[in-house]
């Protein structure tokens, strides 16, 4: 069973790290790199590393992109991502990661601004969702529970923390109101 298993992992490894490449030596070969520059560019990613991994996965198909055509693509691309309506949505989804892929960009102000008002409300939604599980943990213990001091503190403490979610979704509202 061992040796079953060493084998099924020496066998998926290739396939672990074919998977990690950016581009195939087919797709080099046939490879659009103002629409590679493009479709980079309006997913936030970096240019610099990007170009660098075309290297070097199209180096083993012998073929060297064309950095000036990825770059005007990625030009185009980056000015669709670099909006305030971008930053919101990666900010509310919790990519933080996003933050430097429009620095120095047109619109690189609006999209910072928008990006931390959407992660006010991925951290607001966290904390509400976190209070959800304490409350079913206190409901569930109140169900199991047959003393009276003790549902009577469980009770309390539910209530404390359904206070504090009222107060959370008002913060909430006012945090949404900011969206783009």
């Amino acid at each position: 069973m061992k040796k079953l298993f060493a084998l099924l992992i020496l066998l998926a490894v290739p396939l672990v790290l074919a998977a990690c490449t950016s581009m195939s030596p087919d797709e080099c070969k046939v490879a659009d790199w103002n629409r590679t520059g493009y479709t980079d560019g309006a997913a936030g990613e970096d240019q610099q590393s990007s170009l660098a991994a075309y290297a070097s996965d199209c180096a083993k198909a012998g073929v060297r992109p064309d950095t000036t055509a990825y770059r005007a693509g990625w030009d185009a691309g980056i000015a669709t991502y670099c909006t305030a309506a971008t930053g919101w949505r990666e900010g509310v989804e919790g990519r933080t990661w996003k933050e430097d892929a429009c620095r120095g960009q047109r619109g690189d102000g609006a999209f910072s601004q928008a990006l931390k008002d959407g992660l006010k409300v991925n951290k607001t939604n966290r904390e509400i969702q976190s209070m959800d599980t304490k409350i079913q943990d206190l409901e569930q213990k109140l169900q199991k529970t047959q003393k009276d001091n003790e549902r009577r503190s469980l009770r309390d403490q539910i209530r404390a923390l359904d206070r504090q979610q009222a107060s959370l979704r008002d913060v909430l509202r006012r945090q949404e109101s900011l969206r783009p």
